[in-house]
């Protein structure tokens, strides 16, 4: 059954009024309905919209499944390379736990509790789904098919993208922001009640406020000063953030567009709610952001397999899948980690810190590692994935597994140092 968002409108046609609905399925097939009434039935409409919502979904969008699949890319999606903790996909409604080799389809949604997950798409780009995460994904790309949507409910993703052709796309959206990517690293996080955060480690991404004008177009409690005043505010507010950069966001306009996004579909935002919001021109924004080396780091462990075992894996699993595929993809990715947290530790040495007030002023912390042997090392953690720790200590650059490590303390460096004199 595919999931939709209806769009309502009204319009005076002669001694009739014109109800518009506006049914947009995650497949990406669109339903307009029209109804005409007089003023006796009005107060009817409601029910009768949402009887004929019921009725859709009672027929399970048969006919758009059937119409979809002639169409539909069978390699579009995105395959589980490396996973922690406990991750879960749902799929057409059904819930599984993620493993290793599972593959995600335009429409499933993934959610992170204490673990994290990297995907990698048919087309090669990276995405990592952080803890405490909700994410859908609204579109993948395939062999002939051109996009990347990706929609974050709340949590945090880290996304590395490949180099997009002319006609293809990859987008991170949340409930009132979209960024459009062209070959880059960039984080995006979302907290609940808060706004959104995105950070620019390569390349470039332009971020706007998401709402359609549409939405605004067919909404009676609009003047047309206030659309036009906030057509033209949206349409301005474009941002884009390079290297170094991250997003501000005016919070007054984010939830103004939150507002717009979740009352005006519903046909229930009125000239009194908009007049609270005045704050108009200062949108997004952007300012400099120093990339610290544990953001490097973590960036770096971003790491991609091999496109035709990623490519192999979805066939697959239209078949049934592969236990040899999944061993493959598995094998791939540790090498490629290994590689990636050797390198960070190679990096880390040729820096040659030796002392807390060094590795404090570049690492922006100072933490004690107590090992499981009784050793403690005073250092920073530059990097983790998956049960190995990069730890830059007075006393070296260390690869620790988790099982060599008892516990690790944040250390106040000035106040350390004080109670040293």
């Amino acid at each position: 059954m595919y999931q939709f968002s209806a769009e309502l409108g009204k319009i005076q046609f002669n001694s009739l009024k014109k109800r518009f609905c506006f049914y947009k399925f995650e497949n990406g097939v669109t339903l307009n309905c029209f109804f005409y009434y007089g003023d006796q039935l009005e107060k009817n409409m409601k029910t009768k919209i949402t009887l004929l919502t019921i009725f859709l979904l009672s027929l399970q969008c048969n006919w758009f499944q059937f119409g979809s699949n002639q169409t539909k890319d069978q390699t579009a999606g995105a395959v589980v390379t490396f996973l922690q903790g406990n991750i879960t996909i749902t799929s057409q409604g059904k819930e599984s736990k993620a493993k290793i080799g599972d593959v995600v389809r335009p429409g499933d949604r993934v959610l992170t509790k204490l673990g994290r997950v990297d995907l990698q798409t048919f087309r090669g780009e990276v995405i990592r789904i952080k803890d405490n995460s909700d994410v859908l994904f609204r579109d993948l790309s395939g062999e002939n098919h051109p996009n990347t949507d990706i929609h974050l409910w709340a949590g945090n993703l880290l996304v590395k993208s490949v180099k997009l052709k002319s006609g293809q796309n990859l987008s991170v959206s949340s409930p009132t922001m979209v960024a459009g990517v062209r070959g880059t690293v960039f984080s995006f996080e979302l907290e609940k009640g808060s706004v959104p955060k995105v950070k620019v480690y390569e390349g470039a991404v332009a971020v706007a406020f998401k709402t359609s004008p549409k939405l605004l177009e067919i909404n009676e409690g609009l003047s047309v000063e206030n659309y036009n005043r906030l057509v033209k505010t949206l349409e301005e507010n474009e941002v884009v953030l390079e290297p170094g950069e991250r997003l501000e966001v005016n919070p007054n306009l984010n939830e103004l567009v939150y507002l717009i996004n979740a009352k005006v579909a519903a046909n229930a935002l009125t000239n009194e709610q908009l007049a609270g919001f005045r704050d108009f021109d200062s949108g997004l924004s952007k300012s400099e952001s120093v990339i610290s080396p544990q953001e490097k780091a973590e960036a770096d462990t971003l790491v991609s397999i091999a496109p035709e075992t990623v490519q192999k894996q979805i066939e697959f699993q239209n078949s049934n899948g592969s236990t040899s595929a999944v061993a493959t993809i598995e094998k791939q990715h540790e090498e490629k980690r290994s590689e990636a947290l050797n390198q960070i530790a190679s990096d880390a040495e040729k820096i040659g810190l030796d002392n807390e007030e060094e590795i404090h002023n570049h690492y922006s912390v100072l933490e004690t590692i107590h090992k499981s042997n009784g050793d403690v090392l005073s250092g920073a953690v530059v990097a983790q994935l998956g049960d190995v720790f990069i730890v830059h200590s007075t006393k070296g650059v260390f690869q620790l597994s988790v099982d060599d490590i008892e516990y690790v303390e944040y250390k106040n460096f000035k106040v350390n140092t004080k109670a040293k004199k």
